[in-house]
Parts: structure tokens; sequence; C-alpha cells
């Protein structure tokens, strides 16, 4: 379980480095900000989720994090 809360610990710190290079752009995209914003929570509560489990003792399945792209398109204008 340590290993599971480290590589989340991991890819949380990946997608802040994203969150900080795309905060240096003259431009930043803020579709894509918020979508990393949006990811980097999911990891921070599913880390608080399973350290809550660990300090009340309780033994549950740990929920799957899938890897997607991270796939951000425009819409299209008619």
């Amino acid at each position: 379980m340590d290993q599971f809360i480290k590589s989340l610990r991991h890819r949380t710190a990946t997608v802040q480095a994203r969150i900080e290079d795309e905060q240096a752009r003259p431009a930043p995209d803020q579709l894509r900000l918020t979508a990393l914003k949006r990811m980097k929570l999911r990891f921070r509560d599913q880390i608080e989720f399973i350290e809550r489990i660990n300090r009340h003792g309780g033994t549950t399945p740990i929920p799957v994090v899938r890897r997607r792209a991270l796939r951000l398109s425009l819409p299209e204008r008619a």
C-alpha cells in the first residue's frame, strides 16, 4: 500500500510540474490548467482516502487509478 501512495504522490508532483510549466507560458491554456488542477485534486483525494483508512485500521479495496492520456481539445466552431 505504501508503494501505491508513493506512486500517487509522484503523479501529483508530475502534474504540479506540468501546471507550473503551463503557467509559465506567455498565454497559458486555461482549459489545460483546469484539467491538470482537477487531476491533482483527484490524486490528493485518493491519498487522503487511503491514509484515513490506514489510520482507522480498516481494510478496504483500494480504488484503481486508471492512467488516461490528457486529451484536451477545443470545441469545434461551426
